[in-house]
């Protein structure tokens, strides 16, 4: 062996040493970091507001696995490590919208309760029950999400928390401003005094004109958001159909640094776009 192949090869194994040390050194405490606040993350999603009760760790370890799985299988069915890298990263969405969209399902849910919950409280008020009683009969006859978040409020109560901590704890949980403002009127109420009843009927009409309204914007603005889902959608399913007519010209998008360049920009404009869309039809009452 020559000299300066030794040179070499010692000049590599002393940048493999030293990298793995600044890995070790400075990598593992950002990994750690990064893992304690997706188990908040997840164990606020989860347990807090879906009450699941599932272990924030053991979800983590769920979604890197399913991550890593994404990755191999888009790197063997392209037979590059771009494609473990993108479907890796298209992998690491996965998790978290199945998240939002279990989050969304649930407060759509609770919102469509609502109501009818309010209704329940204040007839049970009207026969004379004080509001843990009617809280109790609510938890007694419904299901879903609402009895759920109530018969949680009850057992913080009964647990030997504040009433009106448990319902700030409650619409802090379920992060809805109808129910905020539910819980916000009651504990006015139970500081104030007056006919509990017709409270809450106030709070139910006031609740469904509301929602009343919420409806309609959804209405007006549900064209703009299919457009901008279109509009995000359209130009894979168009790159889609130009490599059936052609796979040697859009391969080329994909192993040309110009053509990366390009479907980068693209991206990133379809992106801003998407986003602004719907931003302006987000209408907030």
């Amino acid at each position: 062996m020559t000299d300066n192949g030794a040179f070499w090869i010692g000049f590599i194994s002393a940048l493999v040493f030293l990298s793995g040390y600044l890995l070790a050194r400075y990598g593992l405490p950002l990994v750690q970091v990064w893992a304690l606040k997706m188990e908040d993350r997840l164990d606020r999603v989860l347990n807090q507001q879906l009450l699941m009760n599932f272990h924030p760790r053991v979800a983590l370890l769920v979604a890197v696995t399913g991550v890593l799985l994404c990755g191999l299988i888009a790197m063997v069915i392209s037979g590059s490590i771009w494609g473990f890298l993108i479907g890796a990263a298209l992998g690491s969405f996965t998790p978290w919208l199945v998240l939002r969209h279990l989050e969304m399902k649930r407060k759509a849910r609770l919102e469509q309760q609502l109501v009818d919950g309010i209704m329940t409280l204040a007839s049970g008020v009207r026969a004379g029950l004080n509001l843990v009683q009617a809280m109790e009969l609510l938890v007694t006859n419904y299901v879903g999400p609402l009895q759920q978040e109530f018969a949680q409020l009850l057992r913080e109560y009964h647990m030997g928390l504040d009433l009106n901590q448990a319902m700030r704890n409650a619409a802090n949980r379920i992060g809805s401003s109808h129910y905020r403002l539910l819980f916000t009127a009651v504990e006015m109420h139970r500081l104030r005094g007056g006919n509990a009843g017709e409270s809450l009927d106030r709070i139910a009409d006031s609740v469904r004109e509301i929602q009343r309204l919420e409806g309609k914007l959804d209405a007006l603005t549900a064209q703009g958001r299919l457009q901008a889902t279109m509009m995000a959608v359209a130009p894979v399913l168009i790159l889609g159909l130009y490599y059936l007519i052609d796979p040697d010209a859009v391969r080329m998008l994909f192993i040309q640094p110009l053509g990366r360049l390009m479907l980068l920009g693209a991206a990133v404009l379809i992106t801003v776009g998407f986003l602004w869309i719907r931003r302006i039809m987000a209408v907030d009452i």
